[in-house]
């Protein structure tokens, strides 16, 4: 009966817990040497608590890897690390990441490298680097050879192998662009054809469906464009398929969800989806570019042969227009800013605007 009593007076206080919140008294009887009735109080904290679950986020990233991006390899792996890790920090939780190039190569739209928190395993970081030495030992150097031998690093990608990985990319010479006039053309085909695999394995092809398999509370898709925009929009040279990128982003299916995100398992609002550009700036001369990049602390000057203005407007009118559409999905960072020596306020800015759209604030 003892026994029997205590799981009683227990069962009372976890229903007493449940029900206030606050704390619970514990009555136990009197014991049979005749001493008196003892009153235990148990505080209960608020912060004790458990937490609310996380707000879940799929990230793409859309780079550009032309040649010389090669040297802003560090910068690029700095942005994403950063701005993962802040969005984590505010409980929007990344679970599955990936990065497309802003041009394709000959393989069309595909998914470059990602990282799904579902992965059964986690590579040790610099795995890349010993994989790419061995294959370089063994005479295997160019991309086209190492793309089917490096995909299982690439498709579960380490934070530590982000930089090598992006300079590989770039310095393969495969995502200039040669010819492509529109910024758009690459993600809007990557997204439009979301469920299926553009690339086969045997080719070193990552599986884009299986990481980006259904929707989340956000869909992100943040832009990393040091380069000068190739188009204007509107125009004709931005145009995807005679329609303007802006239209195609703001499309929406019979059931409401975005019509340009093709998941393998339902559809996603276009409230819930946010692009942010991570670019140079639209408009500003260059000799006035280079003196406010100058001001950024510790903004590294060796950079500038490889980043410039842009000339033509792109994504300031793209951001406005799916505000105008969505208020809250679109933001812009200055890419100046966000390589400097302190990028925390710049990330935390960028962020606290991302997390608010999922949180409704």
């Amino acid at each position: 009966m003892k026994t029997g009593r205590t799981f009683s007076f227990s069962f009372l206080c976890v229903v007493a817990l449940v029900a206030a919140s606050a704390g619970c008294t514990i009555v136990t009887p009197a014991s049979p040497d005749g001493g008196k009735t003892k009153i235990i109080e148990i505080p209960i904290r608020p912060d004790a608590l458990p937490p609310p679950k996380p707000l879940e986020a799929s990230v793409l990233y859309v780079a550009n890897l032309q040649r010389s991006s090669a040297n802003l390899s560090g910068q690029y792996a700095a942005i994403m690390t950063g701005f993962a890790a802040y969005l984590q920090s505010v409980g929007l939780s990344i679970v599955n990441m990936g990065l497309i190039s802003t041009y394709a190569d000959q393989f069309g739209p595909r998914l470059l490298l990602g990282r799904s928190q579902a992965s059964q395993s986690s590579p040790s970081s610099l795995a890349l680097l010993g994989l790419l030495a061995a294959e370089a030992d063994a005479g295997v150097t160019d991309y086209q050879s190492l793309l089917p031998l490096i995909a299982g690093s690439l498709g579960n990608i380490d934070d530590g192998d982000l930089q090598p990985a992006l300079q590989l990319l770039a310095s393969s010479g495969n995502f200039d662009g040669d010819g492509e006039t529109c910024e758009a053309k690459n993600v809007i085909g990557f997204g439009q054809g979301l469920n299926a695999a553009a690339l086969p394995p045997s080719l070193g092809g990552i599986d884009r469906s299986a990481l980006f398999d259904r929707p989340r509370d956000l869909f992100i898709v943040i832009y990393l464009q040091p380069l000068p925009r190739r188009c204007a929009l509107p125009s004709t040279p931005c145009n995807v398929d005679g329609r303007s990128p802006t239209d195609i982003f703001l499309d929406t299916g019979a059931d409401g969800g975005t019509s340009w995100l093709s998941f393998a398992s339902g559809s996603i609002s276009p409230e819930q989806v946010v692009q942010v550009s991570i670019a140079t700036s639209e408009g500003e001369s260059e000799s006035a570019f280079q003196t406010r990049c100058k001001a950024v602390p510790g903004f590294p000057l060796n950079v500038f042969d490889v980043i410039g203005p842009s000339p033509n407007a792109y994504f300031t009118p793209l951001m406005a227009a799916l505000n105008a559409a969505h208020p809250g999905t679109g933001h812009s960072g200055d890419f100046c800013e966000l390589i400097g020596q302190s990028p925390q306020a710049a990330i935390a800015t960028l962020g606290n605007s991302v997390a608010a759209v999922a949180t409704g604030h």
